[in-house]
């Protein structure tokens, strides 16, 4: 020890340590952010698969603007993730964050990434979203459903709502940033194979607790992506309304044939985008159409609400989303028209 009591090799060896652990975590994070592009060709191949069997099969672009849209969206709410992680930390880790990954992180992510590559959302009748109170509600918060065909659903939803939770399969939590802010913002995973019995549990008790406490939850009732197919919606949704007596509010999400296809966001540089007859146009950006919110009471019959809900959401989406699209003629016109 030298003079004024101060241990110099005892802090040195502190530094080495210390020095040592930030390396071995930024070799760590190095690595780990290596893994987004193999997540990303395997979410691409996802979207590829499903857009197949709509009369607009997805180009050699479109395919590439699906990528980019996963790598973007892993590598931000990574960087997202990491920068929260300090402010985590000092307020004792648990959900501590939740507000600012997900009205900060995810939000701004998802808005950026959808207007660079897709553009705007059209939100029809935002007046029928309920307001929410956070702090000391003194009734439970409203459960947001709607059709899910696409990837572009997750993104497009951001521009509806503010502060929500989402249901979300249990294999989403390890995608590399998107999962790791999702576990930070508290949303809640299922596991949908297998014995999930218990995990089902977990999602009645944890949806029920959020929306107590003034959270919003959306659903995608269908489950799994499809677009052109009329897919029976499942009990989840329904049940929490009808047990916290919450208001439902349907979404329609239409997705046009062109979005990935279309070559915006290149059309910006000679100047095509957003007139008329162009890349977006007001018939070819995704649009959001919110339907009148439902009252729901604890007697309310769970299968009358689902058809209700299921008609109310198909009724603002065109014939392909009902599985009635034409694969003919009619079908191949409205594929070039999408061009």
């Amino acid at each position: 020890m030298s003079e004024g009591g101060v241990d110099h090799e005892f802090l040195n060896d502190i530094l080495r340590i210390t020095t040592k652990i930030i390396i071995c975590i930024g070799h760590f994070i190095k690595y780990y952010a290596a893994t987004i592009p193999i997540f990303a060709i395997l979410s691409t191949r996802q979207e590829t698969k499903i857009w197949k069997s709509t009369p607009a099969p997805l180009t050699t672009f479109g395919i590439l603007k699906v990528f980019l849209f996963n790598i973007f969206w892993m590598g931000i709410t990574l960087i997202g993730t990491i920068a929260l992680l300090p402010m985590w930390t000092m307020r004792g880790f648990g959900s501590s964050v939740e507000v600012e990954a997900n009205l900060v992180i995810e939000k701004l992510t998802a808005k950026a990434i959808h207007n660079g590559l897709i553009g705007p959302v059209k939100i029809i009748n935002p007046h029928n979203l309920p307001p929410i109170k956070l702090h000391n509600p003194d009734s439970p918060a409203p459960i947001y459903i709607a059709n899910h065909c696409s990837q572009l659903d997750v993104s497009a939803v951001y521009f509806a709502l503010r502060r929500f939770k989402w249901i979300a399969k249990e294999s989403t939590m390890y995608l590399p940033g998107a999962g790791n802010i999702m576990k930070l913002s508290g949303h809640i995973f299922i596991r949908r194979t297998g014995k999930n019995s218990k995990s089902k549990s977990n999602l009645y008790q944890e949806s029920n607790d959020t929306i107590q406490n003034g959270v919003p939850m959306m659903f995608f009732p269908q489950g799994t992506r499809c677009m052109s197919e009329k897919r029976q919606f499942k009990d989840g949704a329904f049940k929490i309304a009808i047990e916290n007596e919450a208001v439902l509010v349907p979404m329609s999400i239409q997705v046009p044939l062109n979005a990935w296809n279309s070559f915006y966001p290149l059309t910006k540089l000679w100047g095509g985008a957003g007139k008329d007859g162009d890349d977006l146009n007001q018939e070819k950006i995704v649009t959001i159409t919110v339907h009148d919110p439902i009252v729901v009471k604890r007697y309310t019959d769970m299968e009358e609400l689902k058809n209700k809900c299921e008609d109310i959401i198909y009724s603002a989406l065109p014939p392909l989303y009902h599985g009635s699209q034409d694969k003919g003629k009619n079908g191949a016109d409205k594929a070039k028209k999408s061009k």
